[in-house]
């Protein structure tokens, strides 16, 4: 064996002999844990897909998963903040933002999945501003015949404190809510 660097001190112990290291596999194999010797014979195979949830070393993380996936199911279910609602083949979809010291609501209003209505339906909105107490500090009215397509009815409301925006949307004789936070 040729020394590329012979100025280099390695593993030499002061007045002895250098260090040597034997590699030997079947020894070193020989000492080990059973599933060092069960992976080296290739006895192992390894767990893939949905199965690693079912380990016993991976239970709490598919205990943590049900509790997660509960809990946005529930916050979801039971969440105050509805701004989606259907009524009698019309989507409805509420927005509210800030912009410039105003309080802008948008309620879209479209068919479900392109079907056509078979007559005209008029929808009336009672709009709710919503200020840091939860009270009303103002109620606007907006209406529209509505024959199909996409249209929109819009207020907007002078103040900084609104929180939320709560409307009572009537298409009919039937009568759904709406709420929103406002986007800043």
């Amino acid at each position: 064996m040729s020394d590329i660097f012979p100025e280099a001190n390695e593993g030499k112990p002061d007045g002895k002999q250098p260090l040597h290291f034997f590699y030997n596999r079947e020894e070193r194999i020989a000492h080990a844990p059973q599933i060092v010797k069960d992976f080296y014979d290739g006895k192992m195979e390894p767990v893939r897909g949905i199965k690693v949830l079912f380990q016993k070393q991976n239970r709490y993380i598919l205990i943590a998963l049900v509790l997660f996936v509960a809990f946005v199911w529930m916050y979801t279910g039971f969440n105050s903040t509805r701004n989606y609602v259907k009524i009698n083949n019309i989507v409805l979809e509420m927005q509210a933002f800030s912009y410039d010291g105003e309080v802008y609501t948008n309620i879209k209003v479209k068919t479900a999945s392109g079907k056509a209505l078979e007559k005209p339906e008029k929808i009336d909105a009672k709009v709710y501003y919503v200020n840091l107490d939860n009270q009303p500090v103002e109620v606007k009215d907006a209406s529209l015949v509505y024959g199909g397509g996409e249209e929109y009815l819009r207020t907007k409301f002078t103040d900084y404190d609104i929180i939320r925006v709560d409307a009572i949307i009537s298409v009919g004789d039937i009568e759904k809510e709406l709420s929103t936070a406002v986007a800043r």
